[in-house]
């Protein structure tokens, strides 16, 4: 009962943090410290379930999910590959903007989660990008780019490559993407819708590489804990999405940031 209890938990922080810019990955590896959780086993187990809170995107976003896999417009792809500029987003956006991340990614998971998987890379990067958040949403240009829809191809790339620093755990892949979005003048609700789209196919790539690495290692309680844990966080991710989307309309950026270095300082003071 206490793994389930504690399957219940991480699901609701990774529920809550995947789509704030405030680093999902970061608050599990604090969570699972404070728990005093085996390192190896639940990084994977945090990795895994970040996939409930990514079908909440899905969810939420099913007709645009539609659209993209109509057969038509698949049909269609082959023409729009060389038109600079495009009436509506597609799957060569998607695609252009995971490229970067996902060999990346490939080439350097194993340093990452051998060096980097700890609290002191993960305060470091909370305080350090909070910062950044607060200074670049004073400073950002004026969007120009109001809806997902204008999203050039250029624009997704150079957001994908943003989406590279999030693989620092604490850095935030949403609070990376929109960052970069916002300094192409792209506005934060239409930075922040791109930004759920293209977590999507990452975060399936990440967590089907992963189960497939650990899955003999886990037991038929580590699966039970999975499930759970799975269910919480699609169920907490929902409302977190939506939550967070009021926020920022009235908002924007830099509660976010406020409490990225708060929550930083605090932990680095009082809590390790």
């Amino acid at each position: 009962m206490e793994a389930l209890i504690i399957a219940a938990v991480l699901g609701i922080v990774e529920g809550l943090t995947e789509f704030i810019p405030v680093s999902s990955t970061g608050h599990l590896i604090i969570a699972s410290e404070l728990l005093h959780l085996d390192h190896l086993k639940s990084d994977s187990f945090n990795i895994i379930i970040q996939l409930g809170a990514i079908l909440a995107v899905v969810f939420l976003y099913r007709e645009r999910f539609k659209e993209f896999f109509n057969l038509e417009k698949i049909k269609e792809l082959k023409g729009l590959i060389s038109v600079k500029k495009t009436n509506r987003l597609n799957l060569i956006h998607i695609a252009v903007a995971i490229m970067p991340v996902l060999a990346i990614g490939f080439v350097t998971r194993k340093f990452i989660k051998a060096h980097l998987y700890n609290s002191h890379v993960v305060v470091f990067s909370l305080i350090v990008v909070g910062i950044l958040m607060i200074v670049i949403e004073k400073f950002k240009p004026k969007p120009v780019v109001h809806s997902v829809d204008d999203i050039s191809y250029m624009d997704a790339f150079i957001i994908g490559i943003g989406q590279c620093v999030a693989l620092i755990p604490g850095v935030s892949r949403s609070g990376a993407t929109m960052l970069t979005a916002m300094m192409r003048k792209i506005d934060v609700q239409a930075s922040a819708d791109f930004s759920f789209l293209i977590s999507v196919p990452v975060m399936c790539a990440a967590t089907i590489y992963e189960m497939l690495k650990v899955y003999s290692t886990f037991s038929s309680e580590d699966f039970l804990g999975l499930a759970v844990g799975f269910t919480v966080a699609f169920l907490i991710a929902i409302v977190g999405i939506k939550g967070f989307l009021i926020v920022l309309k009235r908002l924007s950026l830099t509660p976010f940031g406020i409490y990225r270095i708060v929550f930083g300082i605090v932990y680095y003071l009082f809590m390790r």
